[in-house]
């Protein structure tokens, strides 16, 4: 792999001229490019992380609300994050006996992604992910790549491969996306996520960015229910005790379809995807019910009344009984009758 960009990179003033997108991720307002970063309407800049001819947006620094994330960045940007982090990788799929390279295809896979789409990676860490996605989007895609650390997205930069079109990098908060709704035909994230300070919002974050009906694929440690008691599982906690992290399914977002919970590398992490559907699920709650009760979902939710006695129940119910209709209608009919004499009365 070689770093040398120049060959299909453009230079920093081309670059500047095009912000490839980036909204401000506070208040999702456009940001103008400037040759120093990205400034919004106010004055607020985003700079570009100085180096050589291919700008980064960094959309941490100076970030009030990520003082939080501290230990997080802290522990990514050290001086030699990037090899203890690949040399974890390297330990993971020997003890899986996995094959790295169709691993990651296979996770992409759950993105059913097409050629021209635009995918984002949030947590990109080195960047494993990126060829392969690019490779499958094509020239006329386009792949953006984010990390909450930037030593991560340098490092991912300078190991992404010479020969392909390069991915789109910031340094910036998965869980306050610089991006607008629906921006994006997929995102994917793996590893890292069990570690975000608010999971949902992350997310939903991702859901926002991605236009209806794409796709989005994150998964992170967390055992197979089934294996939790067993000593397979005693002896992966004792090992990675963040193997042990619940799996997040009530995170989702109510706007999402399709979803898919598996597991991977010995049923020790967990992959959820799902599309996005903006509204939620559907129902159609005025399909009567055919019975001795009657009624709709409708009527059954939104049109509860106080409670009466078992007694009056019990003449309801024979009462609709011997006219041969449902509770809920004969109810209905008592109830608008008697309003109606009390009104009239």
């Amino acid at each position: 792999m070689s770093s040398t960009r120049s060959s299909n990179t453009a230079s920093r003033g081309e670059r500047a001229m095009n912000p490839a997108g980036y909204v401000c991720p506070v208040t999702k307002e456009p940001l103008k490019a400037t040759r120093a970063g990205l400034r919004r309407a106010d004055g607020t800049l985003y700079l570009w992380l100085a180096g050589d001819a291919e700008p980064v947006a960094d959309f941490v620094a100076g970030h009030a609300r990520l003082q939080a994330e501290k230990d997080t960045q802290a522990m990514y940007n050290s001086t030699h994050a990037s090899d203890i982090y690949r040399n974890f990788l390297d330990w993971l799929f020997a003890s899986f006996d996995v094959r790295e390279n169709e691993f990651r295809r296979s996770l992409v896979a759950h993105l059913r992604l097409q050629e021209g789409q635009r995918v984002l990676v949030t947590g990109c860490g080195l960047g494993e992910d990126l060829p392969i996605i690019a490779g499958q989007v094509g020239p006329r895609g386009a792949v953006y790549a984010q990390d909450l650390a930037k030593r991560m997205v340098l490092d991912a930069r300078e190991r992404y491969p010479a020969d392909l079109p390069a991915p789109r990098f910031s340094v910036g908060d998965a869980m306050e996306l610089p991006f607008a709704d629906g921006f994006f035909d997929a995102v994917f994230h793996f590893g890292g996520i069990n570690l975000f300070g608010d999971m949902p919002r992350a997310v939903a974050e991702m859901a926002r960015v991605t236009r209806p009906g794409g796709r989005v694929t994150f998964g992170d440690e967390g055992i197979a229910p089934w294996l939790r008691k067993t000593e397979y599982a005693r002896v992966a906690v004792a090992n990675i005790p963040l193997w042990e992290s619940p799996i997040p399914l009530e995170s989702l977002p109510p706007g999402v379809d399709d979803v898919q919970c598996t597991w991977v590398l010995g049923q020790c992490f967990y992959v959820i995807d799902f599309a996005v559907a903006p509204g939620g699920p559907r129902m159609n709650i005025d399909v009567p019910h055919k019975g001795r009760r009657g009624g709709t979902a409708r009527t059954r939710f939104y049109g509860q009344l106080e409670g009466v006695t078992p007694e009056a129940k019990r003449l309801a119910a024979e009462a609709a009984a011997r006219e041969g209709v449902s509770l809920h209608e004969w109810l209905d009919r008592a109830v608008r009758t008697a309003a109606a004499g009390k009104d009239g009365a």
